[in-house]
């Protein structure tokens, strides 16, 4: 899991955010929660997707209006498999690891793959 995970405001413009992962060399970030009251991420595909390709100004948007929503969690004690099938299941890349419903970290599949290449598979 990638601890402390990078959270901005809902209103901030998405062209903050690209510079804040950028600077992090982060390929997402949690969106705190807005009006709606619900938290979501915003990756890299999700700019390249609902900004780049559908020729909106990064500067114009909010990253509430590009953020996927509702998060996908686990809590903290979930095991690598249960969480893997959990991503393949929802058909995403990430999940974010929540405790006393706050987001406490990133689990990617990239960290999933690293860690049963280094360790295997648990019993």
């Amino acid at each position: 899991m990638n601890p402390e995970p990078v959270s901005v405001a809902a209103a901030t413009s998405v062209e903050d955010a690209m510079h804040l992962m950028r600077e992090r060399h982060i390929s997402s970030v949690i969106c705190e929660p807005g009006d709606d009251g619900a938290w979501g991420i915003m990756t890299q595909r999700d700019v390249l997707s609902r900004i780049i390709s559908a020729g909106r100004r990064p500067s114009d948007a909010r990253v509430s209006e590009v953020a996927s929503k509702p998060l996908v969690t686990v809590p903290g004690d979930m095991g690598l498999q249960e969480c893997a099938e959990k991503m393949s299941k929802e058909n995403i890349r990430r999940v974010v690891v929540v405790e006393n419903e706050r987001p406490v970290g990133i689990i990617s599949d990239t960290d999933i793959f690293a860690a049963v290449e280094q360790f295997g598979l648990p019993e």
